[in-house]
């Protein structure tokens, strides 16, 4: 006979899965955000996409930055509307001196391919642009700086000014290809005449797409970076995955942040000990395929006894609750049944 025991830890079993959705997908932007957000990984995401792995950018050579910026829009009526914007994750680079400001860096992360990210993309460092320009405005008529023409005062910006490049890379978290364009130039109709289309700006997003990279450009990432990338990569491969985290020793020893960027991105529910690190990954997967059978075990129990309650209700002609007796359920097993059948 079923006991209460089968039944609690069914019911868990099935808040566990929507629970594991609900991290998915409500938690998944912010985790990805803290991850990224750690100065190591941020600065080894730019060297390894933009200086081929030299260390280039130093990590104690970077400042957060506000992530929040305003774009004016027009409603239909012609009147402004301010909406506020926010960026994943923006931090400015200092020169050697860890003073005077170098560039922007900024990180978008994408648990989904977006089919607009180029326009997107090229709104948010545009608006990261204009902040400097208001920020020069600002500082000017703060500090009484006059300008040496119209032009300067007009706009604020004196000619002597100069901006700090803006530099965003795209992290797709997925593990599937990026399928939408990459360019503003990609998103144009294929008929627009090559002479006309020369005048107009294009942009690219900076893409890192774990299902679209070699091993080889994956391992010149040196932080943990590398290894959750690469779970990521081969995660739609069961045995592709077991082969990695087996033949990789860096598995074993994984950091928290990592294991947790790993399961909610990869949709791998293994259990994260509280308090535990590093966390041993082999382990993790191995637990929960234990956890995974001895689910199946039960589902199988639950599904047993259903058929055989509504086997007796369609031969005999009985009702739920004859058949749940005729089985010599108890009246807590008959009540926690009625709710299934």
């Amino acid at each position: 006979m079923l006991s209460n025991n089968y039944y609690r830890g069914y019911i868990k079993a099935i808040w566990k899965k929507q629970e594991k959705w609900g991290i998915i997908l409500g938690k998944k932007d912010s985790i990805t955000k803290d991850y990224m957000g750690n100065p190591a990984r941020f600065a080894d995401l730019f060297n390894g996409f933009c200086f081929h792995g030299a260390e280039k950018v130093l990590p104690s050579k970077l400042r957060d930055m506000d992530t929040a910026g305003v774009v004016i829009l027009h409603s239909a009526d012609g009147a402004a509307v301010p909406t506020q914007k926010y960026r994943d994750v923006l931090k400015v680079l200092t020169k050697t001196d860890g003073k005077a400001a170098y560039c922007i860096l900024g990180v978008e992360n994408q648990s989904e391919v977006h089919t607009a990210m180029p326009v997107r993309n090229m709104l948010y460092d545009a608006m990261t642009l204009a902040d400097q320009i208001s920020a020069v405005g600002n500082s000017h008529k703060n500090n009484h700086d006059k300008a040496s023409d119209s032009a300067e005062f007009l706009s604020g910006f004196h000619r002597s000014d100069k901006l700090l490049p803006v530099v965003t890379i795209v992290v797709h978290w997925g593990a599937d290809e990026w399928d939408a364009p990459v360019s503003v130039q990609e998103m144009y109709s294929e008929d627009i005449d090559d002479s006309l289309l020369k005048y107009s700006p294009d942009y690219h997003i900076n893409l890192i797409s774990p299902a679209m990279m070699s091993d080889e450009e994956l391992d010149i990432f040196q932080s943990d970076l590398r290894e959750v990338l690469k779970f990521i990569k081969y995660s739609k491969d069961k045995q592709s995955m077991q082969k990695l985290v087996d033949s990789d020793p860096k598995y074993k020893s994984l950091n928290r942040d990592a294991a947790r960027t790993i399961s909610v991105c990869a949709n791998v529910d293994f259990k994260i000990p509280e308090g535990e690190e590093p966390i041993d990954m082999c382990k993790a997967i191995e637990d929960m395929k234990d956890d995974a059978r001895n689910e199946g075990r039960l589902e199988g129990r639950i599904e047993e006894r259903l058929v055989s309650i509504r086997s007796l209700m369609k031969k005999m002609g009985w009702s739920a609750q004859e058949a749940m007796d005729a089985l010599m359920l108890s009246a807590e097993e008959q009540k926690q049944y009625s709710a299934l059948i």
